[in-house]
């Protein structure tokens, strides 16, 4: 049995929901491979899957089809990005009203089990400055203490393509030292306390403290809670760390996503070389078709 993660690579459920369902009616799917041109298949079937791990911003278009999806057997649980942030860093991202409205609707059906939330990445500019963030992270963690009691997050890794992305949509940002990112770290454990929620830090270890705690987004522990059978329990408990990148302590996982497939356009994102790609790409994705990336339909290979 596996986890499938739909997707670090981009927002399955805000764009791709009709693709998704019916590749899960279907029972598998193909991924194109980061390293070379083949695919490989990866079963969605209930008996194979032990939990779908969905990355959001936007769960909206995907929540009319959660009771179909629990209906087939399937175990799920949201990692939801909610930072209200202005729209010169996340111009396609919905209003928050819509998104607390959404976050409401699948706590109310399936209970705070599902929802985990990020607050990530964390992006210093002018207007988004240390106070900026302090305030509106407090006032986040007042609407979502009801419905979760943990917030991950994370300081922007500046990869070559987030560099230039950023320079073109707010150039006035800042890179933070790590003694600006543990001041700012600190300040935020102590404002989720107060909420009753636990601040965790995601791949970056310099930051945990008696404040922080260090995030596993991919979570054996926490899927135990969601999963329903011994069996997928026991699954899980045969599940190394695979880490993504240095620091990460996810657990091993299979991603189902594509790059340059979202259309969020946020500034800051490492998933997207450029916004027009992501368009185009997103465009020729046939929603019947067996694979999310336009070109991966090489040579099969099984994983």
């Amino acid at each position: 049995m596996h986890i499938v993660s739909a997707s670090r690579r981009t927002d399955i459920p805000a764009f791709h929901t009709q693709w998704f369902m019916n590749r899960i009616r279907s029972g598998s799917v193909l991924v194109r491979s980061r390293f070379s041109s083949k695919s490989f298949q990866v079963s969605l079937s209930p008996q194979d899957v032990t939990a779908i791990v969905f990355w959001t911003k936007d769960a909206g278009p995907l929540a009319p089809y959660l009771d179909e999806l629990a209906d087939a057997g399937h175990c799920f649980t949201f990692l939801y990005t909610i930072n209200n942030y202005p729209a010169l860093l996340e111009p396609g991202v919905p209003h928050r009203s819509h998104t607390m409205k959404v976050v409401d609707t699948l706590v109310k059906r399936f209970s705070s089990s599902v929802l985990r939330w990020r607050y990530d990445t964390i992006v210093l500019t002018d207007r988004t400055d240390k106070r900026w963030h302090l305030k509106n992270f407090e006032s986040l963690c007042r609407s979502l203490a009801p419905y979760t009691k943990e917030s991950i997050f994370s300081f922007c890794d500046y990869y070559r393509k987030t560099v230039k992305n950023m320079s073109l949509c707010a150039p006035d940002y800042h890179v933070p030292n790590q003694y600006e990112c543990r001041e700012i770290a600190e300040e935020m454990g102590q404002i989720a306390r107060t909420w009753g929620i636990e601040l965790t830090s995601c791949a970056h270890d310099f930051l945990v403290s008696d404040l922080v705690g260090k995030a596993r987004c991919i979570d054996s522990e926490f899927l135990a809670r969601v999963v329903d059978t011994t069996e997928r329990r026991a699954a899980l408990e045969t599940l190394r760390t695979v880490p993504t990148r240095k620091e990460c302590a996810c657990a091993e996982s299979k991603d189902i996503g594509a790059y340059d497939t979202c259309a969020h356009g946020c500034a800051y994102c490492y998933a997207n070389a450029d916004s027009g790609r992501a368009r185009r790409n997103r465009s020729l994705i046939d929603p019947d078709g067996p694979c999310l990336d336009p070109r991966g339909t090489g040579m099969c290979v099984e994983q």
